[in-house]
């Protein structure tokens, strides 16, 4: 099942099913906003919590997660289990959802899932003014992910997109490769171009890059002709810049 664009992956981020002038916001919380298992610790507990008024209905499902360059991929998952796949929740209430990895043998390398809840639309009685908006959580599960002290080897490069001689190849990309056998966070993202200018790309999460993997997001405001810029981000929660050239990759590997 391949499915939606780099926005889906943005760490615990809710995503609205339905836009309109005037919306109610959904009533579903979850928590935590990552999750990870190990052979030593196969299970672990989600809290969904009923923040309104009315009882409201879930729908939990667990996929496989891989990356292309520019989007992420989720796939039936194996040897993974998210129980109860329906849940009601009471109005003001909590309920739990188990995330259990059947395989009980030892990751021999890190797998990457993705858990979708969703809170399922009830039927709008006629005294409902608007359109409610339903909410779908996107929450990182990891199996056997190495100790996140050790900064992964992840390589940025500013390219341009498209062939040669293509209208599209004016498109500037910043492009995060990931030589490392696990996944890097990206946060607080930014480029720093030479003649003093910054493009944000990301205020906070800009997504992950997996376990040797490659992915790319379009920068709308490069600087005129420059051929140099610094590319500052936070890299699973360590701070770190690396100067690069245009269409020139440069291992990141310095922390602030």
């Amino acid at each position: 099942m391949s499915i939606w664009n780099s926005a889906l992956a943005r760490l615990g981020a809710a995503l609205p099913l339905a836009m309109a002038a005037h919306v109610q916001a959904g009533s579903l919380q979850v928590s935590p906003i990552r999750v990870d298992l190990s052979a030593e610790q196969p299970a672990a507990v989600m809290k969904l919590h009923n923040r309104g008024t009315e009882p409201i209905t879930a729908q939990v499902r667990v996929f496989g997660w891989s990356q292309t360059l520019d989007e992420d991929r989720l796939d039936d998952a194996q040897g993974i289990v998210a129980s109860p796949p329906i849940i009601s929740i009471p109005a003001g209430g909590d309920q739990t959802v188990r995330i259990l990895r059947t395989n009980r043998e030892a990751p021999k390398g890190e797998e990457t899932y993705r858990l979708l809840v969703d809170e399922i639309p009830e039927t709008q009685t006629a005294h409902t003014t608007g359109v409610r908006m339903q909410l779908r959580y996107s929450v990182p599960v990891f199996a056997g992910a190495p100790d996140g002290s050790r900064l992964p080897k992840v390589a940025f490069t500013l390219e341009h997109a498209g062939q040669p001689g293509d209208a599209k190849a004016t498109r500037l990309v910043l492009r995060a490769s990931n030589a490392d056998s696990a996944h890097a966070q990206l946060c607080q993202v930014r480029i720093e171009w030479p003649d003093g200018r910054t493009t944000e790309v990301a205020p906070g999460l800009l997504g992950y890059t997996l376990a040797h993997a490659t992915r790319q997001w379009p920068i709308a405001d490069a600087a005129s002709g420059a051929t140099a810029a610094t590319v500052h981000a936070i890299v699973n929660g360590t701070p770190v810049s690396t100067r690069v050239t245009l269409d020139s990759k440069v291992v990141v590997s310095s922390a602030k």
